[in-house]
């Protein structure tokens, strides 16, 4: 650890003279119109100092006795008058050790990333000054967010991602049009603030090497106020990420930033910390990982009332209802893995979560993240292959409920291919025909793949880089766009509340209704592996032009999903007076959803009365009813 030779470092006359005590709050640095007050909290017993450097120097131009300052519980502070700030970094020494003011705005870049440490970082002192114009937060209700959750470097670093600002905020941008057209309407980031970027290898280490890359960004050592100054392509990390967030707010998109707070983080550090960030960067929400003891406090907390916080549970008895909260649990996850795959027994659980919307708050659905399998690896991989982590395969869970279709890894079979294709469709109708809000994991819709790796927390390079161009699921982004395109046009799919499986409308059917081989039956045994889902949308007509009153606008939705390894028939409730059903997807075919002018009444198949309809092997059938001629 880097440290200073106080005995040797003499304070300039003209600070001897105008030493002042400073005030204790707020922490941090603060400028005034005649100097800077610093302010940092220091463990009873140890000494600290002050450091500053002239811009663009190694050695410390003055090294300040912070015990001449004043003090308030465990903070110190120093008022220098008359201090060109703009000449000058900083950092403190405690008790020998220097280490960055963890209330700092901004960084000095030590280079590419994987070169910060933060054993002896440079702080600016500066202000937080930004021309935000006429910007406003879209406050997205969560009902209806599409999330697509990135990481900042890894999502446009490939060459493939055809951006200039490859890895940065600006590369993010680039992108935007992209996750526009796609449907998105939420990014949620992996952190982007300052953090040691690498850390050292476990015993089990390769021999010669030290260290190994932070990729991920979580660890105890952390400048949460400090955009990264590594993610961005300029010099200037504070403006390119506003500048980013006032181009996603531009397209009334929202962006939600992940804070990673270890054990021993002060969590009235980790308040300060949103609230800075919903202030001054005009943060949509946060993502809170790690361990949060005060994540109903953070709830309850004014300034981030309307920010949207997820997080893996909240005490709700306290709280009450917030519609800005999202459980972030991942049994939704567990449950689709296992039901693709053919597990026996998921059926229940499946009804549940594809259902489910909490009372008071909202719910966060995912089926891949970053600690893990990606989607296309989800269909390719039994096991794990974490072998380049350099931990002899240890890291990682190893409870990934995949299935690899009959072959692992790369394969040129066509079979296995071609059900690998499907079992991604299903996995996409899962996600996005579930209630609750559809988390994407960036790169999934590409068929990105990490060579089996569940776990590339130290890998900067191209496995754990979105890879844009798979030829082997070139047609899977546009059915993710349709998609996502269909779950906005139809409210039904998401509900702000848990649907009704009763008429409360009159209007003939429940709103949400399980079926069968018998319709209004569900049969969830525990052997059985399918199921299907009926929505309706009952909208009264009024009483202009032709319309009755009393009469409803029917939007009838109906899901039939097939996990098992045999085809399925399922039967059909009938719809009133002229409306029919006709097919809208089928995930057994590559060109899966039908456009609304192409939709035709779907073929008489009666059996004994009943209508059907026959959903193959391990497919998702979808029908919408229509009015036919």
């Amino acid at each position: 650890m880097e440290t200073v030779d106080t005995a040797s470092k003499n304070i300039p006359e003209h600070y001897t003279v105008t030493l002042q005590k400073g005030r204790p709050l707020p922490i941090g640095v603060h400028i005034d119109e005649k100097g800077v007050n610093f302010s940092v909290a220091v463990p009873e017993g140890q000494s600290c100092q002050l450091v500053l450097y002239e811009k663009h120097k190694d050695i410390p131009a003055h090294c300040i006795d912070m015990e001449r300052g004043a003090c308030l519980g465990s903070l110190r502070s120093i008022y220098l008058p008359g201090l060109d700030w703009k000449k000058y970094s900083y950092c403190y020494q405690v008790q020998g050790e220097l280490r960055p003011d963890p209330y700092c705005r901004r960084v000095e870049s030590a280079g590419p990333f994987g070169a910060q440490d933060l054993t002896a970082p440079r702080c600016f002192i500066g202000t937080d000054w930004y021309d935000w114009e006429d910007d406003t937060l879209p406050l997205i209700p969560l009902h209806e967010v599409v999330a697509y959750s990135l990481h900042p470097r890894g999502f446009t670093k490939h060459a493939s991602s055809k951006v200039k600002g490859r890895g940065t905020f600006r590369g993010i941008m680039e992108k935007l049009d992209y996750l526009q057209q796609l449907g998105v309407n939420q990014l949620v980031l992996m952190p982007a603030y300052e953090f040691a970027e690498s850390f050292p290898r476990p015993d089990l280490s390769r021999p010669g090497e030290t260290a190994r890359i932070n990729y991920w960004g979580y660890g105890p050592e952390a400048c949460y106020f400090a955009p990264k100054a590594s993610y961005a392509a300029g010099k200037d990390p504070v403006k390119e990420l506003k500048d980013l967030v006032k181009e996603i707010h531009k397209r009334g998109m929202e962006l939600v930033m992940e804070f990673y707070f270890s054990d021993d983080t002060n969590p009235s550090l980790a308040g300060e910390c949103l609230r800075y960030w919903a202030e001054m960067y005009h943060v949509d929400g946060f993502w809170l990982s790690g361990y949060i003891a005060s994540t109903t406090t953070l709830a309850m907390d004014p300034v981030l009332a309307g920010r949207k916080l997820y997080a893996s549970g909240f005490d709700m008895e306290r709280i009450g209802v917030n519609s800005a909260l999202a459980v972030t649990a991942g049994d939704f996850a567990q449950t689709a893995r296992r039901i693709l795959k053919g597990d026996e027994d998921q059926l229940g659980g499946f009804m549940y979560h594809m259902t489910d919307v909490p009372g008071n708050c909202g719910r966060i659905n995912y089926i891949t993240a970053h600690d893990g399998f990606t989607m296309a690896d989800l269909v390719s991989y039994d096991q794990k292959h974490n072998e380049a982590n350099g931990e002899n395969n240890r890291d990682g869970s190893d409870y990934n409920f995949s299935w690899n279709c009959g072959a692992e890894g790369r394969t040129r079979k066509k079979k296995v291919m071609e059900l690998r294709r499907r079992q991604l469709r299903n996995s996409m109708a899962m996600l996005f025909l579930a209630a609750g809000t559809p988390m994407l994991l960036a790169g999934d819709e590409a068929g990105n793949s990490q060579e089996g790796n569940n776990n590339v927390y130290c890998q900067d390079n191209p496995m754990a880089w979105v890879q844009w161009s798979n030829a082997s699921y070139k047609n899977l982004r546009e059915f993710v766009r349709q998609l996502i395109a269909f779950r906005r046009e139809h409210p039904v799919l998401h509900p702000r509340y848990k649907l009704q499986t009763t008429d409360l409308t009159g209007c003939g059917f429940p709103e949400f209704s399980f079926h069968g081989s018998k319709a209004w039956y569900a049969e969830p045994n525990n052997y059985n592996r399918h199921i299907a889902m009926m929505y309706c949308d009952a909208r009264p007509n009024g009483a202009k032009g032709e319309k009755q009153a009393g009469t409803f606008d029917l939007d009838m939705i109906y899901v039939a999903y097939n996990f098992h390894w045999e085809p399925h028939t399922f039967a059909l409730p009938r719809l009133r007076g002229a409306m029919v059903w006709a097919m809208k997807m089928d995930t057994n075919e590559e060109e899966s959803m039908v456009p609304d002018e192409e939709l035709k009444p779907l073929p008489a198949c009666m059996a004994g009365g009943t209508w059907q309809v026959s959903a193959a092997p391990r497919s998702v059938v979808m029908l919408v009813g229509i009015r036919g001629e």
